[in-house]
């Protein structure tokens, strides 16, 4: 059972499950955005779960103990990834192993909410999306398998600066996969394998 929120920007779209976030309490992990240069909507994702009236407990996967991490997401009612770089956000989770806890609590139809490399990640593969983020350096993976989530490919920010061009060329280049373009006021709900996306 799946119970998935993947969007672009979450500041932006948050308010539409509003009624899914307001007392509960969320694993807040800013993991993919620790080595990026802007991160703005990492503040901004903060402080829209806060106006909600959620609880956070924030925690950096590639910098916490895994038994901390699993105590957290077994206590937490949801788990929210931000945006950042998806190659480095898939590395930390399969080199932490915290990429098998975290599907085990989204089969048990915990929430998940991916934000941008947070939602990219959920693909059967993430090779598509090098023309908008760089391979890290130290990348230790032998492959960019995903995390296999969904059986489609999410590309965010669609036709939104300053990625007008580069989504473009994605879709252009991927047209032989199934591609899910969502700009930044739009997301995709996932419950119990059925998809629609809404703004």
């Amino acid at each position: 059972m799946s119970n998935l929120f993947l969007c672009s920007h979450f500041s932006k779209v948050g308010e539409l499950i509003k009624d899914e976030i307001n007392g509960k309490t969320v694993a807040f992990i800013p993991t993919a955005s620790i080595n990026e240069g802007y991160i703005g909507y990492v503040g901004s994702a903060r402080k829209l779960f806060k106006k909600l009236g959620a609880k956070l407990i924030e925690t950096e996967i590639s910098k916490e103990k895994f038994s901390d991490i699993k105590a957290i997401f077994k206590d937490v009612d949801i788990i929210y990834f931000t945006g950042g770089n998806s190659f480095f956000l898939i590395d930390q989770l399969r080199k932490t192993g915290v990429d098998k806890l975290l599907k085990e609590q989204i089969e048990d139809g915990k929430l998940f909410i991916g934000e941008s490399a947070g939602a990219i990640i959920c693909a059967p593969t993430i090779t598509y999306i090098e023309r908008m983020d760089k391979i890290p350096e130290d990348y230790s993976q032998d492959n960019y398998l995903g995390l296999n989530l969904i059986d489609f490919y999410v590309l965010p920010h669609y036709l939104t600066a300053p990625f007008e061009k580069v989504t473009t060329q994605i879709l252009e280049e991927f047209s032989n996969i199934e591609m899910c373009p969502i700009n930044n006021s739009q997301a995709i709900v996932i419950k119990d394998n059925l998809k629609k996306i809404i703004e």
